[in-house]
């Protein structure tokens, strides 16, 4: 298993929003291929819906310069709700077979009609001027032959909305904070908090992740995408009649689901 997560800010990304620009060019040769898939999920965020839409998808081969190499794994536009992508639910915005090799960095290409919405009113998001050649994640992987390498981009809703003024001006601006998560095989937590009307925030903290999500209607909860190990598991109930709860101890092993059954929240 392989996988790395790295944190990326307004800062680092280059660019959304393109317009002429180049999105794919023939794959240098390479011994055999692979599949190279891209998924996205969501880190809960206050908000009706946060509707991103993706232009294309694409993977760099390191081997060539800056402007060449790359291959498109996805060219069809398609709009995601965030906020839809929880409790172990994703979606594949890339997938495509690749040529073995090593690749550095991933392409996301977010289009106009971006948009969230608060309090039943949609208000559309500003994309950052002056980006021309995609948000750039970097990678700094290694495709085998006829072997699926998943990337899941974990975005951060709540992290990523900043609104310029106050909610009468409507002005949301998009500055992404993206967890990157790579990795070829992953484990789970899943379990119900009650009552389910304390819709908690649940957050499994390990030594190298720390992945949320937010129980649904029924107080069930998942959160996908562990690397093996040992977690901690910590609920924070909206409802302030409630306490929170922490679950230490957690065993989460490739390739399953480690449940945890129902927990009971107690009142203050």
């Amino acid at each position: 298993m392989v996988r790395k997560v790295v944190i990326i800010s307004t800062l680092a990304f280059l660019a959304i929003l393109v317009t002429g620009c180049s999105r794919s060019s023939s794959p240098t040769s390479a011994a055999g291929s692979g599949t190279f898939q891209v998924n996205m999920i969501d880190s809960p965020g206050s908000f009706d819906a946060v509707n991103i839409v993706v232009d294309s998808v694409q993977a760099h081969i390191a081997t060539s310069d800056s402007t060449s190499g790359w291959v498109t794994l996805n060219s069809t536009p398609s709009t995601y709700n965030l906020l839809q992508l929880t409790n172990g639910v994703n979606a594949v915005i890339g997938k495509a077979s690749v040529p073995a090799g090593r690749y550095s960095q991933v392409r996301l290409f977010i289009g106009s009609g971006s948009n969230v919405v608060v309090a039943g009113t949609s208000y559309p998001l500003t994309i950052p001027s002056g980006m021309q050649s995609g948000l750039k994640l970097n990678v700094n992987t290694t495709i085998q032959s006829n072997i699926t390498y998943v990337l899941t981009l974990d975005f951060n809703a709540s992290q990523s909305i900043v609104l310029a003024g106050n909610i009468i001006s409507g002005n949301f601006i998009l500055k992404p904070v993206i967890h990157v998560i790579t990795t070829s095989s992953n484990g789970a937590i899943s379990g119900t908090v009650l009552p389910d009307s304390a819709r908690p925030t649940v957050t499994a903290f390990g030594s190298s992740d720390t992945v949320s999500t937010i129980a649904d209607t029924t107080g069930n909860f998942t959160i996908g995408y562990l690397s093996s190990g040992t977690y901690s598991l910590q609920i924070v109930p909206s409802d302030t009649a409630f306490n929170d709860t922490t679950i230490s101890n957690i065993s989460v092993t490739d390739g399953q689901t480690t449940k945890v059954g129902t927990i009971m929240l107690s009142s203050k």
